[in-house]
């Protein structure tokens, strides 16, 4: 997370992002950063840390394509999965159905291969996964994918 991100989306677009995904507590206008990053066509992502509420986005989902979810506190690998996040992801799913909205639902931190399926039954159509790929089965890194998209 970098802040002030607002300042920073220009560079992140001209260097070949196509999805550029930032965090509410990040910038002083989320709207302003949402539209900037449209402004150079490029998809919206809002990261959400464990302790940060859906309602702080919710008037935003119409423009976003993305939410992550972060199940840990960002910072560095290896940190266990927080099971309480999963309530944002039935809410966020709750709402996209509601709405008849189109954004995809992500989740990062402490991925592996059991709370990937609750992950995914919660709503969550994309995994981050770094430790569990990259370690389990003696780094078979296919295997490890295969088993991680397996409900």
């Amino acid at each position: 997370m970098i802040s002030p991100v607002h300042k920073y989306i220009e560079a992140y677009s001209n260097a070949g992002a196509d999805i550029i995904t930032i965090h509410p507590e990040a910038t002083d206008d989320l709207s302003e950063s949402i539209s900037k990053i449209r402004r150079f066509k490029k998809k919206v992502g809002v990261s959400l840390n464990p302790e940060t509420k859906v309602e702080l986005i919710k008037n935003y989902l119409d423009q976003i394509d993305l939410v992550l979810i972060m199940s840990v506190n960002p910072g560095f690998g290896g940190q266990k999965f927080m099971p309480e996040v999963l309530k944002k992801i039935e809410l966020l799913k709750k709402i996209q159905e509601q709405k008849n909205l189109n954004f995809d639902i992500e989740i990062d931190g402490g991925i592996d291969f059991e709370n990937s399926k609750i992950a995914i039954k919660a709503g969550a159509n994309i995994l981050v996964s770094g430790t569990t790929i990259f370690k389990s089965n003696n780094g078979d890194i296919k295997k490890n994918i295969e088993l991680l998209k397996s409900k």
